[in-house]
């Protein structure tokens, strides 16, 4: 009898501590988050200008309106506890303007293109945790000016005219971003996310009279392997 209690007290402590491992494996595993994300997005800028700078950017403001564009990169995740997530990553980000469709003698339309790799680092809080977890996002990022592209549509003529000024950016600036998202788990390993984010550099990109800061609004959906 003693023999019995003595192997079944064993195999009881054996079953613990292999379910505390396995419990604790799995906390292990699911530390970390590297995803794909994209997002369609919307893009304007705020101007502000001196007393002397200020009939140029009325005419920007009366000729260009929002452009859309996108947001993609990879994205990494480590989990502090069951609320609170730090986040980092790579981003590329197509950023800008355009003008409207129709002006008064306009011969000419034109894109603006601001292109950005960007290194955000953010701090994401749970605010509901179920089979679909509803978070709040805050965060900073550092903005590595790329390239400005201006593409040109003149009347009559098919094709466009392309080229590059980047004579008056910045090539380092700091940005914002808040969002509120929701992520479902779709198996052990991988997780769904999709967030609505809106993004804002807090730094003129501008060195011209004129300064500029440009803003991003869109859905971004992506795709983790958690470990």
């Amino acid at each position: 009898m003693k023999k019995t209690l003595v192997i079944l007290f064993s195999f009881i402590t054996l079953v613990t501590v292999a379910q505390e491992t396995t419990s604790s494996d799995t906390n292990k595993l699911n530390k970390f988050q590297l995803g794909l994300t994209f997002s369609p997005d919307f893009n304007f800028r705020y101007l502000k200008a001196d007393d002397n700078t200020e009939w140029i950017s009325k005419i920007a403001d009366s000729m260009e309106v929002p452009k859309y564009g996108f947001t993609t990169g990879f994205n990494f995740s480590y989990v502090l506890s069951t609320k609170i997530k730090l986040g980092s990553g790579i981003i590329f980000a197509d950023n800008g303007e355009k003008t409207k469709s129709k002006i008064e003698l306009q011969t000419i339309n034109y894109t603006n293109h601001f292109y950005f790799l960007s290194v955000p680092i953010r701090i994401d809080y749970t605010l509901i945790s179920k089979k679909i977890d509803v978070y709040a996002t805050l965060g900073l990022s550092g903005n590595f000016f790329v390239n400005h592209k201006t593409v040109m549509f003149e009347y009559g003529k098919k094709d466009p005219i392309q080229f590059n000024n980047n004579s008056d950016l910045q090539k380092f600036t700091l940005g914002g971003l808040a969002g509120i998202g929701m992520s479902a788990k779709l198996s052990t390993n991988w997780l769904f996310k999709t967030e609505v984010l809106y993004r804002q550099t807090i730094q003129s990109v501008s060195n011209s009279p004129v300064k500029k800061w440009l803003y991003s609004v869109g859905p971004n959906i992506g795709v983790y392997y958690t470990f």
